[in-house]
């Protein structure tokens, strides 16, 4: 019995040392640093919440490149490289299309531990691909605008034979690099959503997850609106700034064609992202909150549990795993419909990010750069606000699976009436050969007439003038003005115009102002839609993180994303910009060929985003349903717990009033129980 017990002793010995040290060695790959150097006064930085202050950091640059810089430069990069806006809509869109190839193999391979190092890479990458788009301005000349026109009025008898020396500039080419630079700027996103979100919800509590990813996701949508705000400030910069005199541009910013330095964000975002490499590599294998996390988690997966313990390990799934992993989150129907929801409200929001400052821009008749800051201004509180409440309302009323997904649907609801404020428009102005005929005759569809046939004019550079009888043309030479003189407003006045029947009629350059106020009025309300567009987003998230098996988490929002973006963010754009081309009244010729759009009409182009988001907004509210409907949680009884924890501590999980003082006084308690009953046992014997 003695050596029976003397074995026993010596096993257990053996066991407890090699479980100290592997322990040991846990604690250690969980520390802050490079290789063995890793001191102490570095591990006051290795908790959650400076975690999550970095990836929030992150999350404010890729938004703010993304889908803040990016997109208010839309008119600019149209106009600067000669491009339609369903062709700049693909740079947009490359983003999404590297995101989610990438993504899903990306979140397969990072499932394991080491997540923040992957993070660390995806902040090189980014910078990579902000260097990348702000390279077309240094390998191009200097823009053009019509400087070099010799005479911007009508010359009688004079036949133009700008065709037959007129030569096509590559600056269209120049989209392939754009797009190079925004598929760069995918692979450093996708990483950031899928395996970054992962990364905070595997280092807290299931109670705290959603109130994390809420305020990461606040701050992803902070940085589009700084970026709407500060690009939009630099768009006020002349483009060529750092190679002409500014001084001698006789353009202003409120001209259609005007372009500011739309390059200028790229550099901004490269240096902070290459800042950040440094402090996200130092994180080791897991936070050291993790373990604990997950041994206390509850699974609410859909129709089971997690694994044989009630929870995951936070290993790297094995490659031959991919097919099986896959097939088990292909069968997970609300996993599936919450992806497909996703994917439906990828389409708004992508395409309204895109195209909004220039809709604003074109509906309202501002500048680029403040319709970029009028976007941000509500785009910032709309969309950090909804995403923010989000998950805190989650976390704030406790809500299970089935409470986000109903949640969800109520928000989506909310939305399609607000999505009516499409329809605050202004009256446009009367612009002769666009929606009035010239006083000569002539269609209401073509800024050439009899009265300017002879004139030869051109449309490729926009120069519009306004008549005191309140007619907008295209440009002095379109109105058939004979003579021009420079007025002490520094503006310019013409007369002798042909297409105008009243001689006393003055015409000066520049548009009509149509007197519309409604903008603020629209501001205002989209601000209302913007946020319960974002309200939806934490709950929907969280959700899709609870119903499938705790090891697949990263791996599925990889493959969640990877449908979001090929069904929604991808098309998006190319949606919505084919079909504000479609609204096109006035192209810019280049060489007898179409380029980018000068003139709109607004009203078709209001009509056609509308119908857009009732279509996406009701395909969401469907999908949303039938996640709910389907959704099967695990029965409480399937629930395992370890054999340690006392039956109270089993009810105070169950009833969600768990506290870890409480667990620890179980856990002693419980040892104190054993270590008697196998001391009386030992007396007995």
């Amino acid at each position: 019995m003695d050596k029976r017990n003397g074995a026993a002793y010596e096993v257990t010995a053996v066991m407890a040392k090699k479980t100290g040290n592997e322990e040991s060695g846990d604690r250690y790959d969980v520390r802050c640093g490079y290789g063995s150097c890793k001191p102490e006064g570095l591990q006051n930085c290795n908790n959650p919440k400076i975690l999550l202050l970095l990836l929030c950091i992150f999350a404010v640059c890729q938004g703010f490149v993304v889908n803040g810089v990016n997109n208010v430069n839309t008119q600019s990069v149209e106009r600067r490289f000669h491009l339609p806006s369903s062709r700049s809509g693909l740079i947009s869109s490359s983003y999404d299309f590297a995101a989610a190839i990438f993504g899903v193999v990306i979140s397969f391979f990072a499932s394991g531990r080491y997540k923040a190092r992957w993070v660390a890479g995806a902040t090189f990458v980014m910078g990579l691909g902000s260097l990348t788009m702000a390279l077309p301005h240094f390998a191009t000349g200097l823009y053009e605008w019509g400087q070099d026109v010799s005479t911007k009025t009508c010359s009688l008898g004079f036949n133009s034979t700008e065709d037959a020396i007129c030569e096509k500039t590559n600056l269209r080419h120049y989209l392939g690099v754009l797009m190079l630079g925004m598929i760069f700027h995918g692979i450093g996103g996708c990483i950031m959503y899928t395996v970054g979100v992962g990364l905070i919800d595997d280092s807290v509590s299931e109670v705290r997850s959603p109130l994390y990813i809420g305020i990461f996701y606040g701050a992803a949508a902070l940085g589009p609106g700084l970026g709407y705000i500060v690009g939009g400030q630099l768009l006020n910069i002349y483009v060529d700034f750092d190679q002409v005199d500014t001084s001698t541009i006789n353009l202003k910013t409120d001209d259609p064609r005007w372009v500011g330095a739309w390059w200028l964000g790229f550099f901004i975002t490269m240096t902070i992202c290459w800042l950040l490499t440094i402090p996200l590599s130092l994180f080791g294998a897991e936070m050291p909150s993790a373990k604990k996390v997950r041994e206390s988690r509850i699974s609410q997966m859909h129709q089971g549990v997690t694994d044989s313990d009630g929870h995951g390990t936070n290993k790297r799934l094995p490659i031959r795993m991919f097919p099986k992993v896959t097939w088990a989150l292909i069968q997970n129907a609300p996993f599936v419909f919450t992806m497909l929801a996703g994917a439906s409200e990828g389409i708004l929001t992508s395409g309204f990010a895109t195209f909004v400052p220039k809709y604003i821009q074109n509906q309202f008749g501002v500048s680029s750069g403040s319709a970029a800051l009028y976007t941000g201004a509500a785009a910032v509180p709309g969309a950090a606000g909804g995403m923010f409440f989000g998950g805190f309302i989650c976390n704030r009323m406790k809500f299970k699976v089935r409470g986000m997904f109903r949640f969800s649907i109520i928000t989506c609801m909310l939305t399609i009436i607000s999505v009516n404020i499409l329809w605050i428009t202004c009256d446009e102005a009367t612009f002769a050969g666009v929606n009035t005929a010239y006083e000569s005759g002539g269609r209401t569809d073509n800024v050439e007439s009899s009265c300017n046939k002879d004139c030869a004019c051109t449309t490729r550079y926009y120069d519009p003038v306004c008549s005191s009888t309140g007619v907008q043309y295209f440009s002095a030479c379109h109105a058939g003005c004979q003579n021009m003189t420079d007025s002490d407003s520094g503006g310019e006045t013409f007369s002798n115009c042909t297409c105008i029947s009243d001689s006393s009629a003055t015409v000066k350059s520049g548009t009509c102002d149509s007197g519309c106020g409604l903008m603020y009025v629209f501001l205002v309300c989209f601000f209302v839609t913007i946020f319960l567009t974002f309200l939806p987003s934490t709950p929907s998230d969280a959700a899709t993180l609870r119903c499938i098996h705790e090891d697949h988490r990263t791996f599925s929002m990889g493959v969640k994303w990877l449908f979001i973006r090929l069904l929604g963010t991808v098309p998006g754009p190319i949606i919505f910009g084919a079909v504000t081309d479609t609204a096109c009244l006035v192209w810019q010729d280049e060489c007898g060929e179409p380029s980018s759009c000068w003139i709109y009409d607004n009203g078709v182009v209001s009509r056609n985003y509308f119908l857009i988001a009732m279509a996406a907004k009701g395909l969401s509210i469907i999908f949303f349903s039938l996640a709910y409907c389907l959704y099967k949680p695990p029965e409480e009884a399937k629930v395992k717990f370890d054999t340690r924890e006392t039956p109270k501590r089993q009810m105070a999980f169950i009833n969600g009033s768990f506290r870890e003082s409480e667990f620890e006084q179980n856990v002693q308690d419980t040892d104190v129980a054993q270590n008697t009953n196998i001391d009386n046992q030992t007396t007995d014997l």
